[in-house]
């Protein structure tokens, strides 16, 4: 009788990682990796749907300048040459001025150099608060290398630029699926 639930433990135990094998197959592996993007956020670029500011429903769209992560650490005023891409951030308000931590919506792209080889986020943005804060944010797709990206990115304030809107840092942490 022991013999037998020793038997079938053992069983159990190799269908087990029979099962696990085939789970973590290589059909399933995934790639985890890390990018780092600077964006110089160009101000003189923004267009509000409404009255501009933080009120609920507003809208607006507003472009950038991409760059290899740790060129604007400096935070440059006015834009370097060379930017590797273009960056597109819009977005909806969804509290008010008068609110303690006003946030918006946003959905931003990263054109790395075109819409060929793009990442897209997604998520909310805290206003008002100090420039070490950081907003996490979900990685909702890409198209070219990036077709099948997922994850999230952590988005860093650097600074105020020159033309009154933030130098960005953001990484990246996502895997791509084979």
């Amino acid at each position: 009788m022991q013999k037998c639930v020793w038997s079938l433990s053992t069983l159990g135990v190799v269908i087990g990682l029979a099962i696990a094998t085939l789970t973590i197959s290589p059909a399933n592996a995934q790639i985890t990796q890390n990018l780092r993007f600077d964006v110089f956020i160009d101000a003189t670029t923004i267009y509000f749907s409404g009255p501009p500011g933080p009120n609920p429903g507003t809208t607006f769209i507003v472009t950038g300048y991409i760059y290899p992560g740790g060129t604007l650490a400096g935070n440059p005023q006015v834009a370097p040459p060379n930017p590797i891409g273009e960056w597109t951030c819009r977005g909806t308000f969804t509290r008010n001025a008068s609110e303690v931590r006003p946030e918006v919506f946003t959905i931003q792209e990263f054109y790395l150099p075109d819409d060929t080889t793009a990442i897209a986020t997604e998520g909310i943005e805290h206003g008002l608060v100090g420039m070490d804060h950081r907003d996490m944010r979900a990685t909702i797709g890409g198209t070219g290398i990036y077709q099948n990206v997922k994850g999230q990115n952590t988005e860093y304030r650097i600074g105020v630029n020159g033309t009154g809107l933030f130098n960005l840092s953001f990484t990246f942490t996502h895997s791509l699926q084979r």
